[in-house]
Protein backbone atom coordinates (compact mmCIF):
# COMPACT_ATOMS: atom_id res chain seq x y z
CA UNK A 1 0.00 0.00 0.00
CA UNK A 2 1.21 3.45 -1.08
CA UNK A 3 2.43 5.70 2.04
CA UNK A 4 1.18 9.41 2.58
CA UNK A 5 1.84 12.53 4.33
CA UNK A 6 -0.92 11.42 6.73
CA UNK A 7 0.27 7.52 7.61
CA UNK A 8 4.03 9.28 8.37
CA UNK A 9 2.94 12.21 10.66
CA UNK A 10 0.65 9.75 12.59
CA UNK A 11 3.69 7.40 13.11
CA UNK A 12 6.45 9.93 13.12
CA UNK A 13 8.15 10.25 16.87
CA UNK A 14 5.62 7.73 18.63
CA UNK A 15 6.44 3.61 20.39
CA UNK A 16 6.16 1.83 17.42
CA UNK A 17 5.48 -2.07 17.24
CA UNK A 18 4.42 -2.57 13.71
CA UNK A 19 6.30 -3.38 10.59
CA UNK A 20 10.12 -2.26 10.72
CA UNK A 21 9.32 -0.97 6.70
CA UNK A 22 6.28 0.35 4.77
CA UNK A 23 6.84 0.17 0.71
CA UNK A 24 5.91 2.56 -1.27
CA UNK A 25 6.45 1.75 -4.67
CA UNK A 26 8.80 1.87 -7.40
CA UNK A 27 11.58 0.44 -4.84
CA UNK A 28 10.78 3.47 -1.75
CA UNK A 29 10.02 2.42 1.41
CA UNK A 30 10.24 4.12 4.91
CA UNK A 31 12.12 2.23 7.28
CA UNK A 32 10.82 2.64 11.24
CA UNK A 33 11.99 2.54 14.65
CA UNK A 34 10.43 1.66 17.72
CA UNK A 35 10.62 4.72 19.20
CA UNK A 36 9.57 6.25 15.85
CA UNK A 37 12.44 7.61 14.04
CA UNK A 38 12.02 7.40 10.10
CA UNK A 39 14.41 7.58 6.95
CA UNK A 40 13.62 6.93 3.63
CA UNK A 41 15.77 4.80 1.29
CA UNK A 42 15.40 2.51 -2.17
CA UNK A 43 16.31 -0.48 -2.50
CA UNK A 44 16.89 -2.22 -5.83
CA UNK A 45 19.12 -5.18 -7.07
CA UNK A 46 22.29 -5.19 -9.32
CA UNK A 47 23.92 -8.27 -11.20
CA UNK A 48 21.88 -10.42 -8.70
CA UNK A 49 22.54 -8.63 -5.51
CA UNK A 50 20.06 -6.83 -3.42
CA UNK A 51 20.95 -3.06 -2.74
CA UNK A 52 19.88 -0.49 -0.15
CA UNK A 53 20.20 3.17 -0.49
CA UNK A 54 19.73 5.81 2.54
CA UNK A 55 17.58 9.18 1.07
CA UNK A 56 17.31 11.08 4.12
CA UNK A 57 15.28 11.51 7.23
CA UNK A 58 11.79 11.91 7.52
CA UNK A 59 10.58 14.98 7.98
CA UNK A 60 13.52 16.89 6.89
CA UNK A 61 12.95 14.73 4.00
CA UNK A 62 9.12 14.61 2.64
CA UNK A 63 7.81 12.36 0.90
CA UNK A 64 7.35 14.21 -2.38
CA UNK A 65 11.05 14.61 -2.54
CA UNK A 66 11.77 11.11 -1.35
CA UNK A 67 9.63 9.82 -4.78
CA UNK A 68 11.36 12.61 -6.58
CA UNK A 69 14.45 11.36 -6.28
CA UNK A 70 14.07 7.61 -6.60
CA UNK A 71 12.41 8.58 -10.23
CA UNK A 72 16.09 10.04 -10.21
CA UNK A 73 17.84 6.68 -9.15
CA UNK A 74 15.04 4.49 -11.21
CA UNK A 75 16.22 6.49 -14.79
CA UNK A 76 19.86 5.80 -14.09
CA UNK A 77 19.02 2.17 -13.21
CA UNK A 78 16.82 1.81 -17.00
CA UNK A 79 19.90 3.51 -18.11
CA UNK A 80 22.50 0.87 -16.97
CA UNK A 81 23.90 3.06 -14.36
CA UNK A 82 23.87 1.74 -10.85
CA UNK A 83 22.62 4.02 -8.65
CA UNK A 84 25.00 3.82 -5.85
CA UNK A 85 27.96 4.40 -8.05
CA UNK A 86 26.51 7.27 -9.02
CA UNK A 87 25.74 8.47 -5.92
CA UNK A 88 28.61 7.97 -4.46
CA UNK A 89 30.32 11.42 -5.73
CA UNK A 90 27.51 12.96 -4.24
CA UNK A 91 27.24 12.45 -0.48
CA UNK A 92 26.02 14.12 1.90
CA UNK A 93 28.37 16.93 3.19
CA UNK A 94 28.02 18.80 6.57
CA UNK A 95 30.26 21.39 5.39
CA UNK A 96 27.84 23.14 3.26
CA UNK A 97 26.33 26.87 3.87
CA UNK A 98 23.41 28.64 2.99
CA UNK A 99 25.62 29.92 0.38
CA UNK A 100 27.01 26.94 -1.17
CA UNK A 101 23.70 25.37 -1.24
CA UNK A 102 22.06 28.24 -3.37
CA UNK A 103 25.41 27.98 -6.26
CA UNK A 104 24.67 24.12 -6.54
CA UNK A 105 21.21 24.71 -7.09
CA UNK A 106 21.48 27.40 -9.01
CA UNK A 107 24.47 26.18 -11.51
CA UNK A 108 22.94 22.97 -10.94
CA UNK A 109 19.64 23.28 -12.11
CA UNK A 110 18.40 27.05 -12.15
CA UNK A 111 20.66 28.31 -14.59
CA UNK A 112 20.60 25.30 -17.02
CA UNK A 113 16.60 24.42 -17.13
CA UNK A 114 15.14 27.53 -16.18
CA UNK A 115 13.81 30.63 -18.48
CA UNK A 116 16.11 34.11 -18.47
CA UNK A 117 12.58 35.61 -16.23
CA UNK A 118 12.51 32.95 -13.48
CA UNK A 119 16.39 32.96 -13.54
CA UNK A 120 16.60 36.38 -12.53
CA UNK A 121 13.63 36.28 -10.26
CA UNK A 122 15.66 33.49 -8.09
CA UNK A 123 18.82 35.73 -8.08
CA UNK A 124 17.05 38.94 -7.01
CA UNK A 125 15.45 37.62 -4.38
CA UNK A 126 16.67 34.46 -2.75
CA UNK A 127 20.30 34.45 -3.72
CA UNK A 128 20.90 38.39 -2.99
CA UNK A 129 19.35 37.93 0.34
CA UNK A 130 19.75 34.84 1.45
CA UNK A 131 23.85 33.80 0.29
CA UNK A 132 25.41 35.62 3.01
CA UNK A 133 23.28 34.66 5.63
CA UNK A 134 24.52 32.26 8.68
CA UNK A 135 27.83 33.11 7.27
CA UNK A 136 30.58 29.98 8.39
CA UNK A 137 27.85 27.69 9.75
CA UNK A 138 26.41 24.60 7.86
CA UNK A 139 23.02 24.16 6.82
CA UNK A 140 22.53 21.09 9.48
CA UNK A 141 23.64 22.92 11.70
CA UNK A 142 20.97 26.01 11.30
CA UNK A 143 18.38 25.20 13.96
CA UNK A 144 14.65 25.68 13.33
CA UNK A 145 14.57 28.39 16.15
CA UNK A 146 17.59 30.08 14.23
CA UNK A 147 15.64 30.11 10.77
CA UNK A 148 11.84 31.60 12.74
CA UNK A 149 14.32 34.51 13.73
CA UNK A 150 16.05 35.11 10.20
CA UNK A 151 13.06 35.29 8.35
CA UNK A 152 10.93 37.18 11.08
CA UNK A 153 13.68 39.58 10.30
CA UNK A 154 12.56 39.23 6.76
CA UNK A 155 9.29 39.79 7.55
CA UNK A 156 9.77 43.78 8.82
CA UNK A 157 11.88 44.66 5.62
CA UNK A 158 8.38 43.05 3.45
CA UNK A 159 5.98 40.19 4.47
CA UNK A 160 5.20 39.34 0.70
CA UNK A 161 9.51 39.30 -0.05
CA UNK A 162 9.61 37.24 3.45
CA UNK A 163 7.35 34.47 1.80
CA UNK A 164 8.60 34.38 -1.86
CA UNK A 165 11.89 34.00 -0.36
CA UNK A 166 11.38 31.09 1.85
CA UNK A 167 9.62 28.99 -0.81
CA UNK A 168 12.33 29.30 -3.32
CA UNK A 169 14.65 28.83 -0.35
CA UNK A 170 13.19 25.63 0.42
CA UNK A 171 13.26 24.64 -3.42
CA UNK A 172 17.24 24.79 -3.40
CA UNK A 173 17.11 22.88 -0.22
CA UNK A 174 14.94 20.13 -1.34
CA UNK A 175 16.90 19.89 -4.73
CA UNK A 176 20.03 19.53 -2.77
CA UNK A 177 18.67 17.18 -0.13
CA UNK A 178 17.66 14.54 -3.25
CA UNK A 179 20.91 14.82 -4.11
CA UNK A 180 22.45 14.13 -0.56
CA UNK A 181 24.44 17.17 -1.12
CA UNK A 182 23.19 17.71 2.49
CA UNK A 183 21.78 15.29 5.10
CA UNK A 184 18.94 17.76 6.88
CA UNK A 185 17.83 20.90 7.00
CA UNK A 186 15.64 22.13 9.68
CA UNK A 187 13.98 24.84 7.78
CA UNK A 188 12.24 21.85 5.54
CA UNK A 189 10.07 21.47 9.31
CA UNK A 190 8.57 25.29 8.40
CA UNK A 191 5.38 25.39 6.17
CA UNK A 192 4.90 28.55 4.06
CA UNK A 193 2.06 29.70 6.09
CA UNK A 194 4.32 30.75 8.84
CA UNK A 195 6.11 33.08 7.12
CA UNK A 196 5.22 36.16 5.84
CA UNK A 197 2.32 36.16 3.37
CA UNK A 198 1.41 35.23 0.28
CA UNK A 199 0.54 38.07 -2.96
CA UNK A 200 -2.58 38.76 -3.22
CA UNK A 201 -4.32 37.66 -6.39
CA UNK A 202 -5.06 40.37 -8.53
CA UNK A 203 -8.79 41.89 -8.85
CA UNK A 204 -8.27 45.29 -10.19
CA UNK A 205 -10.34 45.79 -13.88
CA UNK A 206 -9.90 49.12 -15.02
CA UNK A 207 -12.87 50.69 -16.76
CA UNK A 208 -12.45 52.12 -20.25
CA UNK A 209 -12.87 55.39 -19.07
CA UNK A 210 -9.58 54.61 -16.81
CA UNK A 211 -7.93 52.83 -19.57
CA UNK A 212 -8.42 56.22 -21.76
CA UNK A 213 -6.87 58.42 -19.28
CA UNK A 214 -3.47 56.28 -18.91
CA UNK A 215 -3.71 55.72 -22.88
CA UNK A 216 -3.40 59.94 -22.85
CA UNK A 217 -1.04 59.90 -19.95
CA UNK A 218 0.99 57.95 -21.90
CA UNK A 219 0.87 59.98 -24.90
CA UNK A 220 1.87 63.07 -23.30
CA UNK A 221 5.11 61.73 -21.93
CA UNK A 222 8.27 62.18 -23.40
CA UNK A 223 9.26 58.24 -23.50
CA UNK A 224 10.56 56.85 -26.53
CA UNK A 225 7.86 55.88 -29.27
CA UNK A 226 9.13 52.64 -28.46
CA UNK A 227 8.31 52.81 -24.80
CA UNK A 228 4.86 54.03 -25.54
CA UNK A 229 3.60 51.88 -28.38
CA UNK A 230 4.75 49.17 -26.26
CA UNK A 231 2.61 49.75 -23.33
CA UNK A 232 0.12 50.89 -25.41
CA UNK A 233 0.06 47.99 -27.25
CA UNK A 234 0.00 45.73 -24.49
CA UNK A 235 -2.97 47.47 -23.11
CA UNK A 236 -5.04 46.38 -26.68
CA UNK A 237 -3.59 43.04 -26.70
CA UNK A 238 -3.89 42.11 -23.21
CA UNK A 239 -0.58 40.10 -23.60
CA UNK A 240 2.37 39.66 -20.95
CA UNK A 241 4.59 42.53 -21.28
CA UNK A 242 7.44 40.24 -21.64
CA UNK A 243 5.84 38.65 -24.76
CA UNK A 244 5.85 42.17 -26.44
CA UNK A 245 8.52 43.84 -24.85
CA UNK A 246 11.33 41.00 -26.41
CA UNK A 247 9.65 40.79 -29.73
CA UNK A 248 12.08 40.49 -33.21
CA UNK A 249 10.40 42.01 -36.60
CA UNK A 250 10.32 38.74 -37.85
CA UNK A 251 7.30 37.46 -35.27
CA UNK A 252 4.70 39.83 -37.09
CA UNK A 253 3.82 38.46 -40.22
CA UNK A 254 1.71 41.66 -42.26
CA UNK A 255 0.67 39.63 -45.01
CA UNK A 256 -1.52 36.99 -42.94
CA UNK A 257 -1.70 39.44 -40.17
CA UNK A 258 -0.41 37.51 -37.50
CA UNK A 259 1.62 37.86 -34.48
CA UNK A 260 3.50 34.63 -33.38
CA UNK A 261 5.16 34.57 -29.69
CA UNK A 262 7.99 31.71 -30.00
CA UNK A 263 8.39 29.90 -27.00
CA UNK A 264 11.01 30.99 -25.73
CA UNK A 265 9.29 34.39 -24.99
CA UNK A 266 6.03 32.63 -23.56
CA UNK A 267 5.78 32.33 -19.64
CA UNK A 268 4.11 28.63 -20.26
CA UNK A 269 6.70 27.61 -22.92
CA UNK A 270 4.04 27.28 -25.28
CA UNK A 271 3.62 29.07 -29.25
CA UNK A 272 1.49 31.74 -28.83
CA UNK A 273 -0.46 32.88 -32.35
CA UNK A 274 -2.53 36.19 -32.10
CA UNK A 275 -4.25 38.29 -34.98
CA UNK A 276 -2.64 41.68 -35.69
CA UNK A 277 -6.37 43.57 -35.90
CA UNK A 278 -6.83 46.73 -37.48
CA UNK A 279 -6.38 49.37 -35.11
CA UNK A 280 -2.81 47.69 -33.86
CA UNK A 281 -1.52 46.76 -37.56
CA UNK A 282 -0.48 50.81 -37.84
CA UNK A 283 1.70 51.00 -35.20
CA UNK A 284 3.37 47.61 -35.79
CA UNK A 285 3.71 49.23 -39.12
CA UNK A 286 5.58 52.34 -37.58
CA UNK A 287 7.49 50.47 -35.67
CA UNK A 288 9.38 48.25 -38.25
CA UNK A 289 9.64 51.23 -40.16
CA UNK A 290 11.82 52.92 -37.40
CA UNK A 291 13.47 49.80 -35.71
CA UNK A 292 15.56 47.52 -37.11
CA UNK A 293 15.21 43.86 -36.02
CA UNK A 294 14.30 44.02 -32.21
CA UNK A 295 10.64 45.83 -32.09
CA UNK A 296 10.79 48.15 -28.79
CA UNK A 297 14.75 48.93 -28.18
CA UNK A 298 15.98 50.52 -25.07
CA UNK A 299 19.07 52.87 -25.36
CA UNK A 300 20.42 50.40 -27.17
CA UNK A 301 19.21 50.32 -30.57
CA UNK A 302 20.02 46.44 -30.39
CA UNK A 303 18.35 45.51 -27.27
CA UNK A 304 15.15 45.34 -26.31
CA UNK A 305 13.91 47.90 -23.64
CA UNK A 306 14.43 46.48 -19.96
CA UNK A 307 11.90 44.68 -17.66
CA UNK A 308 13.39 47.25 -15.00
CA UNK A 309 12.72 50.20 -17.15
CA UNK A 310 9.61 49.45 -17.85
CA UNK A 311 8.38 49.25 -14.90
CA UNK A 312 9.57 52.50 -13.96
CA UNK A 313 8.03 54.17 -16.99
CA UNK A 314 4.56 52.80 -15.37
CA UNK A 315 5.18 53.40 -12.14
CA UNK A 316 5.85 57.37 -13.02
CA UNK A 317 2.13 57.51 -15.13
CA UNK A 318 1.09 55.91 -12.03
CA UNK A 319 2.29 58.59 -10.04
CA UNK A 320 1.23 61.43 -11.68
CA UNK A 321 -2.35 60.45 -11.82
CA UNK A 322 -4.16 61.26 -9.08
CA UNK A 323 -7.72 59.94 -7.83
CA UNK A 324 -7.48 56.24 -10.14
CA UNK A 325 -5.62 54.09 -7.23
CA UNK A 326 -2.81 51.62 -7.74
CA UNK A 327 -3.01 49.64 -10.93
CA UNK A 328 0.09 48.20 -12.98
CA UNK A 329 0.09 47.13 -16.45
CA UNK A 330 -0.50 43.22 -15.61
CA UNK A 331 -4.02 44.47 -14.91
CA UNK A 332 -4.76 45.32 -18.37
CA UNK A 333 -4.80 41.34 -19.09
CA UNK A 334 -7.66 41.25 -16.80
CA UNK A 335 -9.63 43.83 -17.70
CA UNK A 336 -9.60 42.52 -21.78
CA UNK A 337 -10.79 39.02 -20.71
CA UNK A 338 -13.41 40.79 -18.21
CA UNK A 339 -14.70 43.49 -20.91
CA UNK A 340 -14.92 41.07 -23.68
CA UNK A 341 -16.50 38.28 -21.66
CA UNK A 342 -19.32 41.31 -20.96
CA UNK A 343 -19.53 41.92 -24.88
CA UNK A 344 -20.19 38.01 -25.27
CA UNK A 345 -16.58 36.59 -26.59
CA UNK A 346 -16.36 33.18 -25.65
CA UNK A 347 -14.29 31.85 -22.95
CA UNK A 348 -12.59 29.06 -25.09
CA UNK A 349 -11.93 32.50 -27.31
CA UNK A 350 -10.37 34.43 -24.58
CA UNK A 351 -8.05 32.08 -23.20
CA UNK A 352 -6.40 31.93 -26.49
CA UNK A 353 -6.15 35.60 -26.64
CA UNK A 354 -4.02 35.30 -22.83
CA UNK A 355 -2.00 32.85 -24.43
CA UNK A 356 -3.46 29.79 -22.07
CA UNK A 357 -3.31 26.58 -23.35
CA UNK A 358 -6.85 24.94 -23.07
CA UNK A 359 -7.56 22.55 -20.41
CA UNK A 360 -8.20 18.54 -20.50
CA UNK A 361 -8.72 16.50 -23.47
CA UNK A 362 -8.89 20.05 -25.79
CA UNK A 363 -5.27 20.97 -24.83
CA UNK A 364 -4.36 17.85 -26.72
CA UNK A 365 -6.33 17.04 -29.48
CA UNK A 366 -7.40 20.88 -30.39
CA UNK A 367 -4.56 23.16 -31.86
CA UNK A 368 -7.18 25.80 -33.20
CA UNK A 369 -6.29 29.31 -32.27
CA UNK A 370 -9.79 30.90 -33.14
CA UNK A 371 -7.77 33.70 -34.76
CA UNK A 372 -10.89 35.36 -36.66
CA UNK A 373 -12.87 35.61 -33.29
CA UNK A 374 -9.83 36.87 -31.43
CA UNK A 375 -9.87 39.22 -34.17
CA UNK A 376 -13.37 40.08 -33.59
CA UNK A 377 -13.29 40.61 -29.85
CA UNK A 378 -9.62 42.33 -30.37
CA UNK A 379 -11.81 45.10 -32.88
CA UNK A 380 -14.58 45.06 -30.19
CA UNK A 381 -12.47 46.20 -27.46
CA UNK A 382 -10.26 48.19 -29.15
CA UNK A 383 -13.41 50.00 -30.63
CA UNK A 384 -14.93 51.05 -27.36
CA UNK A 385 -11.31 52.13 -26.14
CA UNK A 386 -10.94 54.61 -28.96
CA UNK A 387 -14.58 56.29 -28.32
CA UNK A 388 -13.80 56.36 -24.45
CA UNK A 389 -10.44 58.26 -25.32
CA UNK A 390 -12.01 60.80 -27.86
CA UNK A 391 -14.54 61.54 -25.18
CA UNK A 392 -12.38 61.41 -22.08
CA UNK A 393 -13.59 63.84 -19.46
Amino acid sequence: MALSDTKLRSLHGKPYTGSPELSDGDGLGVRISPLGAMAFQFRYRWEGKAQRISLGKYPAMGLKDARALVGELRLLYDKGINPRTHFDTKHASSDLTVGDCLEHWMNGYVRTQLRTNTINLYEAVVVKHMKDSFKGRSVSSISVKDWIGFFGAQEKEGQKRARMMFIQAKSAFSWCLRRQLIDRCEMMRIEPKDVGQRSETGERVLTFNELAQIWIAIEKTRASPANKYLHQLVMLWGCRLSELRLSLKQEFDLTDLIWTVPKEHSKMGNIIRRPIFSQAQPIIERLMDAYDNVMFPGHDINQPISIAAANRYIGRIRDEMDGMGYWRAHDFRRTVVTRLSEEGVAPHVTEKMMGHDLGGVMAVYNKHDWLDEQRRGYEIFADKLLWHIKNVK
